[in-house]
């Protein structure tokens, strides 16, 4: 039985989860990474949405005045249409967590050959849903035992298998430092992240393998909670996976030998150091209306060698990119100028926005800015 008031606060959620999702989308500015977690926040929430909506239609269809309030489920475990739309979300989901520590590593060629695996299974799929003409209906789990002799019944558990340990692998990627060096290390929302993931594939596991009206219910909520509550966080930070890199002159040398086997050609090497060279003796970040163009002028650039300059330096925008050199250049001034109050100082750094400097320093610092101005004047006395 499926009760239609859960799924009618669902739909309120999915809509939610789409406003979010194009908030995302519309604050990303430059920045692609952000951007691309904003389109897979909205086609999500619009798949879950249409879902919903076509469910709703049918309860209401028979005829009756009111939609009632509990309805039969037509249940239909290992769905090839469920595994393939899954599947596809799932593999674009599990790839954040790389590329939020590592800002350019996904190329087209990367990303047609991490899709492999799912394009083999859509094409399996759909060869044989359209081509075998025998579909084997499971309306239980132990039905699936029980037509396990039959083809297609592997066939879709061979699928759906495919589809749970596909997008899982690639969250080994982050812990494969020596095969691609990074320069940022996660935060504490990554962790956030990946348990986001592993609950919705619980609910995915459930869903697939299940019983009755109760698994399709709690399976919209497991999807629709996390994706909002992961749209807050990219609201919050553009990314916020990981912390900015740290400043060269703090790195150990096996990370300084790391960088610099990263494949990079000499043009975007030369943007790369006048970039450094421009931050440290001119610091226009303190100039709080410093934009983009303002930038790419200074540089005598165009914004595609910048990107790559950027990416290369470890960050995933030009905000990121600023904001890194205006905490620096905070914390810099503090220890110089004591007799400044931390609204002065940040001021003075370039920011603007109090609730956003101070969320912004604690989630890289791990304090607050005041918390951090004690500690100073401790380390003084």
């Amino acid at each position: 039985m499926v009760n239609v008031i859960v799924l009618s606060v669902e739909l309120l959620l999915d809509v939610v989860g789409l406003i979010l999702g194009i908030c995302v989308y519309s604050r990303s500015s430059d920045n692609g990474l952000q951007k691309a977690w904003g389109v897979l926040a909205i086609t999500l929430s619009l798949l879950l949405l249409c879902d919903n909506l076509e469910w709703m239609w049918i309860f209401s269809k028979g005829g009756e005045e009111t939609i009632p309030r509990f309805t039969e489920l037509p249940m239909n475990h290992l769905s090839i249409w469920h595994i393939v739309r899954v599947i596809v979300f799932f593999q674009f989901f599990s790839l954040f967590p790389m590329v939020s520590l590592k800002p350019g590593w996904i190329t087209l060629s990367r990303v047609v050959s991490l899709c492999i695996p799912i394009l083999l299974i859509v094409c399996i799929a759909c060869c044989y849903q359209f081509f075998n003409g025998n579909y084997t209906e499971l309306k239980s789990f132990d039905a699936i035992w029980e037509n396990l002799d039959k083809q297609d019944v592997r066939v879709r558990l061979m699928l759906f298998i495919i589809s749970v340990i596909t997008p899982s692998v690639n969250f080994l990627f982050p812990y494969m430092r020596r095969l691609i060096p990074v320069r940022r290390k996660q935060s504490r929302a990554m962790l956030i992240y990946m348990c986001c993931f592993g609950v919705i594939m619980s609910g995915y596991i459930w869903l697939m393998l299940g019983t009755g009206g109760l698994s399709f219910n709690v399976f919209g909520y497991i999807v629709i909670l996390p994706t909002i509550f992961l749209n807050v966080l990219y609201l919050r930070n553009e990314n916020p996976l990981s912390l900015p890199p740290q400043p060269v002159d703090e790195l150990k040398t096996d990370e300084i030998e790391a960088i610099r086997e990263i494949a990079v050609s000499p043009v975007v090497l030369d943007v790369s150091s006048r970039m450094q060279r421009l931050m440290k003796q001119n610091t226009p970040f303190t100039n709080s209306e410093y934009s983009l163009e303002d930038l790419l002028n200074d540089l005598n650039t165009n914004e595609h060698r910048f990107n790559k300059a950027l990416h290369y330096e470890g960050f995933s925008g030009f905000r990121d990119y600023i904001n890194f050199y205006r905490l620096q250049y905070f914390k810099e001034q503090a220890r110089l100028q004591k007799n400044l109050s931390v609204k002065e100082l940040m001021y003075l750094s370039g920011f603007t926005s109090r609730s956003s400097f101070y969320r912004y320093f604690a989630n890289v610092e791990k304090m607050s800015p005041s918390e951090y101005m004690e500690m100073l004047t401790k380390e003084n006395k």
